[in-house]
C-alpha cells in the first residue's frame, strides 16, 4: 500500500467482518486506489453487528460500513457497491470506472447483476458447501444452487468484454466479482473447465497486488 503523510492520509475506517465477501469487495477498491484505511473487525458470529454502537452506523446491522472523516463531518456509508461508487468519486485516481458513459453503464450493469442475482444465489451455495460439515450438506439444495449459479455465470460471460477484465480495464465490476468467483472451485464449479473466459479472468486478477492484500 502506498505511503502517505498525515496531512495526505485519508481518514477512512472500514468496519468489516474479515471473512465477508462484501467486506473484501471494498478492501479491493481501497487497495487498488492505494488508500490507507483502518480496519475495525466486527465479528458477526458473536453478534457484534447487533450492538447499539454498530447499529448507530448501520441500523440494518450489516457489514461493511465505511466511515470517511472529513472537515465537514463524518460520511457513513453501507452497501459495498455504494461505498465503492463513493470512493471512485472522492478519490478518482487511479480510475476504476471508464470515461465513456456507455462503458460506465456497462460496469454498473455488471455490478447490478452481481448484487441482485449472483450474490444471493452463490451466498447460499457458499454457506452450504464451505461452512457446513459434509454430513450436514443437502445434496439436492447444492445441485439446485449450482445450476442457478451456472445460469448466471453464463450471462456474465455474455456481458464480458474481450478482456482481460470484465469490462476492459480493471474496474468496480471486477472488485464485485472477485470474492465469490475465487471460491467457486470448492463449491463444485470449475471455471477453467466450465467457463474458460472467466477462468482466464480469474488468473489475471490473481496477479494484482490487491488480490492478496485484500484477502483479510
Amino acid at each position: 500500500m502506498a505511503s502517505a503523510t498525515e496531512s495526505e492520509r485519508p481518514q477512512l475506517k472500514l468496519y468489516q467482518f474479515a471473512a465477508s465477501g462484501n467486506s473484501r469487495i471494498v478492501r479491493l477498491v481501497l487497495e487498488e486506489k492505494h488508500l490507507p484505511f483502518d480496519r475495525v473487525n466486527i465479528d458477526v458470529t458473536k453478534g457484534e453487528n447487533r450492538t447499539p454502537e454498530f447499529l448507530k452506523l448501520n441500523p440494518r446491522g450489516k457489514v461493511p460500513v465505511l466511515v470517511h472523516s472529513t472537515v465537514s463531518g463524518d460520511v457513513v456509508l453501507s452497501e459495498s457497491s455504494v461505498i465503492n461508487e463513493y470512493l471512485e468519486e472522492v478519490f478518482p485516481n487511479p480510475p476504476l470506472m471508464p470515461k465513456a458513459p456507455a462503458q460506465r453503464a456497462h460496469v454498473r450493469a455488471l455490478v447490478h447483476l452481481f448484487d441482485t442475482e449472483l450474490s444471493p444465489t452463490t451466498g447460499l451455495l457458499i454457506i452450504e458447501k464451505l461452512l457446513k460439515k459434509p454430513e450436514e450438506q443437502r445434496a439436492d439444495f447444492v445441485a439446485e444452487r449450482q445450476k442457478a449459479t451456472r445460469e448466471i455465470l453464463a450471462r456474465v460471460v455474455e456481458m464480458m468484454s474481450d478482456g482481460p477484465f470484465l469490462a476492459g480495464d480493471f474496474s468496480l465490476a471486477d472488485a464485485s466479482y472477485i470474492p465469490v468467483l475465487s471460491v467457486m472451485a470448492p463449491c463444485g464449479i470449475i471455471l477453467d473447465r466450465e467457463f474458460p473466459k472467466l477462468g482466464r479472468w480469474l488468473a489475471e486478477v490473481k496477479k494484482r497486488p490487491s488480490f492478496t492484500a485484500s484477502a483479510h
